[in-house]
Formats: structure tokens, sequence, C-alpha cells
């Protein structure tokens, strides 16, 4: 089956984007992050013991991530569309003597991975490139063992509306029906589409997909004195400093497979 172009648009966007992305971003190897310029993983205590713990890693980017989880004892399998964002994860890999195993391939429908094969599904700003979510959960829930943990972080909602630099202010025009962003990076032949989910529709199609909600967060930017201790980082997140120290950049979730 042809992939939709909207997603070509998406794998297309992260490889001309990945090395200006990956210059300007700071991001640990050390500490599962969440959310830019704030904490990570040594505070919010999400992931337990890692200690042979069998991880995916979905939209796994430049695999950082899944290069700290490896470093801490996990078994990982890192996936991800973009082959400029994978060619980053495993030249950071070899130099971290971090053993990953690569794939790369569409997240949006899991069936190269058998049931019951993983302890924990963690996913970290791939959410709002997906453009079905109840089947993207669902096999979730396939691929995990029962009581198994799914981490997911994306984009809030509120990240969908137009910032006001000269007073400070988000314009909210309709929270209930947050727009569609469509966007194209040069030489880009198809257009990439970032999906804003409400506070309510996500949490709903995580439960309706056999998940109890834990822990869901919509961390704090650190102070500016503290910033150096954020797993997420860098030039990259300058310009929108302002805005998320007003207003949420990530929403967190942590849940459990029934």
């Amino acid at each position: 089956m042809e992939t939709p172009k909207h997603i070509v648009g998406v794998q297309h966007g992260w490889n001309l984007m990945s090395a200006n992305y990956q210059f300007e971003s700071d991001i640990s190897v050390d500490e599962v992050h969440y959310a830019p310029l704030s904490y990570g993983e040594n505070s919010l205590n999400l992931l337990g013991d890692v200690t042979g713990k069998h991880f995916v890693e979905l939209g796994s980017g430049g695999s950082q991530n899944a290069i700290a989880l490896a470093k801490l004892g996990a078994k990982v399998t890192a996936v991800d569309f973009s082959s400029s964002q994978l060619a980053f994860g495993v030249s950071e890999s070899v130099k971290q003597k971090a053993t990953i195993d690569f794939l790369q391939a569409d997240i949006q429908n899991l069936s190269y991975f058998q049931d019951n094969t993983f302890d924990s599904v963690i996913s970290i700003f791939a959410l709002e490139f997906i453009e079905y979510l109840d089947v993207f959960l669902s096999e979730c829930n396939r691929v995990l063992k029962e009581g198994g943990q799914l981490i997911l972080s994306t984009t809030h909602p509120l990240g969908a509306f137009e910032w006001d630099a000269d007073t400070n202010t988000l314009n909210v025009t309709d929270y209930f029906n947050p727009p569609v962003e469509i966007w194209k990076e040069n030489g880009q032949r198809y257009s990439g589409v970032t999906y804003f989910r409400t506070v309510e529709e996500l949490f709903t199609n995580v439960t309706d997909s056999g998940f109890k909600v834990e822990v869901l967060l919509e961390p704090k930017p650190l102070g500016f004195d503290n910033e150096h201790l954020s797993p997420y980082k860098g030039d990259y997140w300058t310009e929108f400093r302002d805005r998320i120290n007003l207003v949420p950049f990530a929403i967190v979730i942590k849940a459990l497979k029934q």
C-alpha cells in the first residue's frame, strides 16, 4: 500500500531538517528527556528501573533517549521514518558504545512487531505527526506485555495557536478545534502535517485503547539559572523561551496496559 503523501512529507521534511536540528539542539544521551528546557527522567521518575527491560522508542529521531536507556541497561529498539535522523542515532550510539536495534519504518502501524514483545513503549514528540491516533495506540497496546508501560510526550494543543511576541500573549481562536499545521522545508516535494489534539482527546484515546493513565504532566521550563540541568535544551529553543515560560509546550502521559 502506498504511503500517503503527507506522511512522506513528514519523512522527507525531517531528512532535510535533521542536520540543523541536531546541530542547534543539546540533547542528553545520559538522561531521558520529555520536554524542552524542562526536567527529565532524573527528576520525574516515570520509568522506574529499566535494567533488562525491553524498550521500543517510536519516532526515535536522533535516538538520544534510546541511547540513554541502553546505557542504563535496557534492551532497546529505536524506530524512525527519517533516514537522516536514524543515521545520526547510529553514529551517536557507536560513540556512546550503546547497543541498539535500529529500524527505519513508519510507526503508524507496527505490524513488523509481534504481540506482547515489549515491557515499555516510549514516544517523545512523534504523536503529533500521526494521523490515526486510535490505530497507533491500539498497536502500542498489542506489542506491549501485560502491565507494560506507555510513555508519551507530544506537542501541547495550545501549540497550535499563534504567539504574539510583542505582548507575550497567545491568540487562542478555538481550543476545541485546533488547526492542523501544514509545513514544508526548502526543497521538499510534499508538505508535512502536524496534528494538535486537546488534552481530553489525548486522554480519551489512551484510555479507550486499553490503558490506565497514571501520570499526566504539562512540564514547566526550568529557571534560566537551572536550565543547564535540562536534558533537552540548546540554541534551537532560544526563540521559544518566552512562550514556553507562560504556555506549556508539551503534554506528557504515563499509562499502563490493563
